[in-house]
């Protein structure tokens, strides 16, 4: 019996020196329906005659949302090719929308789209400068399947310009123009949603403090920038909205960082203030940097 007693308790010491493996936390799973216009901007192109372009735009967005979300690296994204047919299906009967276990559902409607080209003359430099735009607008909305609550909702625009001169020799030009503009402003509104979405559902967080360098867990390809400025905050009380009833988490500010170097895996920003950051504290994007003219 005291052999017994004797292998137990030296069990017992040696699994107290065992390392326990890290928990792993799992990616929250997203699904993404299919991107469409609003009735009254479909509606508006068909009467342009150029219905076929926002058919492109609309195929363009599709991708780029996909590969803007994907490579943050946040979530586990569901095929969804017959999300939209359920969503509809489910709504129609009065039922909650639940596509294979998401934990969330990013909707996107295109509700404005313009692409024109506007031309000057310039008597005195014998020239034509011709300047083309391209304005895009799209509505993203986050669900939580669960509670089928909407947890985000914004409006992202964005407007690109492209201009070229031409000399009086040259009489016409030869070909169609160029789709590099279009496909940039889709490309920024993508990633302008990835952000957001990631920020709602995965909020970037500080993985380590040395010095007066911390690491943040975003990747070159979340829309993290060198140069751009994030306040540092950690989460305080849950407080109660009197009007609403609804309980949100606090956040207390506790310092902001400046954004020095950006790599496939995580992120690393100078502090610039501090008063109490730490590991696990939540970063938001506070200053943007200015894109380089072209």
């Amino acid at each position: 019996m005291k052999i017994g007693r004797h292998l137990l308790l030296l069990s017992a010491a040696l699994l107290a020196f065992v390392p326990l493996a890290p928990a792993q936390t799992a990616k929250k799973k997203l699904a993404i329906t299919k991107i469409a216009a609003t009735e009254a901007l479909t509606q508006r192109m068909q009467n342009q005659g150029v219905g076929l372009s926002l058919d492109s735009v609309l195929q363009a967005m599709d991708s780029q949302v996909y590969d803007r979300i994907l490579n943050t690296r946040r979530f586990d994204i569901l095929e969804r090719s017959d999300a939209d047919a359920l969503a509809q299906e489910a709504g129609a009967a009065g039922a909650a929308f639940n596509f294979n276990q998401a934990d969330y559902i990013l909707t996107i409607r295109v509700d404005s789209f313009n692409d024109r080209m506007e031309e000057r003359k310039l008597a005195s430099l014998g020239k034509t400068v011709r300047a083309r735009t391209v304005e895009l607008s799209a509505v993203a909305k986050v669900t939580e399947v669960a509670t089928q609550r909407a947890v985000a909702s914004a409006n992202f625009r964005i407007s690109k310009r492209d201009a070229e001169n031409r000399s009086d020799n040259t009489t016409r030009r030869v070909g169609e123009g160029s789709d590099a503009l279009m496909i940039e402003a889709v490309a920024d509104v993508a990633q302008k949603i990835a952000m957001r979405v990631a920020d709602v559902v995965s909020p970037a967080r500080v993985m380590a403090k040395r010095d007066q360098t911390v690491t943040i867990n975003r990747n070159d390809e979340s829309g993290i920038k060198v140069g751009q400025v994030w306040e540092v905050l950690v989460l305080g009380e849950e407080l109660e909205d009197f009007d609403t009833g609804d309980i949100i988490r606090e956040e207390v500010y506790v310092g902001k960082v400046k954004v020095t170097r950006v790599t496939p895996q995580y992120s690393q920003a100078e502090i610039i203030e501090d008063t109490g950051i730490d590991r696990g504290a939540v970063a938001r994007l506070l200053e943007d940097v200015e894109e380089e003219a072209e």
